[in-house]
């Protein structure tokens, strides 16, 4: 309940932010590489599986210089699908094509592969830069961090599960 709260609260002040000189549109698509990392007793293990990412974002202009790009992805990774929902802030870099990326993201897991216990529901904080390549069409990097533990009701004193994601994509702005 405070994760949806606090959730709607940034997403509300974040909207009454964007008093945007300028909206777009966009799709965007790429390689997605996902990691599951445990620890239990300062035993640690990781898996990662390959797959992609395709979706739709919209981006708010504040200024020349600061942008809100909020964005809805399907991923899938080997055998796993997910539905992440990015809120970032982009800086530009001054007289370049160049941005930085940062801000959270929603992650839900829509396949949990009969563990009915597993949280479906992340928190994420997403670090990244990119390059618009032409006023339109950019490329971008970015790696977000889970930062709530996936266990859910199996959670043992110590015990931490977390997804995070690699997305390496490619976007067009109409």
């Amino acid at each position: 309940m405070k994760k949806f709260l606090f959730l709607s609260v940034f997403f509300i002040a974040g909207f009454q932010l964007v008093k945007a000189q300028e909206t777009k549109f966009g799709l965007t698509a790429g390689y997605l590489n996902a990691e599951s990392s445990y620890s239990f007793e300062g035993s640690k293990s990781s898996e990662t599986a390959s797959g992609f990412f395709v979706g739709a974002l919209a981006d708010f202009t504040i200024n020349e210089s600061f942008h809100i790009t909020p964005g809805v992805n399907y991923g899938k990774a080997e055998e796993v699908s997910f539905l992440y929902i990015p809120v970032m802030a982009q800086y530009y870099i001054a007289e370049s094509s160049f941005f930085l990326q940062a801000g959270p993201q929603v992650s839900i897991l829509l396949d949990n592969n009969g563990n009915d216990s597993a949280n479906k529901f992340g928190l994420d904080l997403g670090l990244g830069v990119g390059y618009h390549i032409t006023e339109n069409f950019f490329i971008d990097a970015k790696y977000s961090f889970e930062l709530t533990n996936r266990l859910g009701e199996l959670n043992r004193d110590g015990e931490d599960n977390r997804l995070n994601g690699l997305f390496l994509g490619v976007g067009y702005k109409f």
